[in-house]
């Protein structure tokens, strides 16, 4: 059986010219030709705008990586998951101080047992003296 060479790094993009490859060059030689129109297109300070933010937006595309992603799939993605519809899916959270449900037995335990005052201000004490006082 013969073999065959494995192609090792296949995510790798191929380089065109030192270190640029060709979705790098692409968007290079696309903001020098948009540049090229907007010369001809626009009075000369405004294009001395134009260009220098189309330029610094095709390096930033071309060039800028963000934990080894380009940067247009970022972006892309991004706007795909504001734009799409999301599914929120609620769970239930485990009780940091979880109880044993009571059960009828013990609740009647409970009643029988010795029943604790609840306490009374002393406010609330005089009132209740005050209007069961008989003359």
């Amino acid at each position: 059986m013969e073999q065959y060479p494995i192609p090792q790094f296949i995510e790798a993009e191929g380089k065109i010219a030192f270190f640029i490859s060709f979705r790098q060059f692409f968007y290079l030689v696309g903001a020098g030709v948009i540049c090229f129109i907007l010369y001809y297109a626009l009075p000369f300070f405004l294009f001395i705008i134009a260009s220098f933010l189309i330029g610094a937006v095709s390096v930033v595309l071309a060039f800028v990586q963000v934990n080894g992603v380009p940067i247009i799939n970022m972006i892309l993605a991004s706007i795909g998951f504001m734009a799409g519809g999301k599914n929120y899916t609620w769970k239930k959270k485990e009780s940091l101080y979880p109880f044993k449900p009571i059960k009828r037995a013990q609740i009647k335990k409970i009643e029988e047992g010795p029943v604790l005052k609840v306490q009374q201000s002393q406010l609330k004490k005089t009132k209740t003296e005050v209007e069961l006082r008989t003359k």
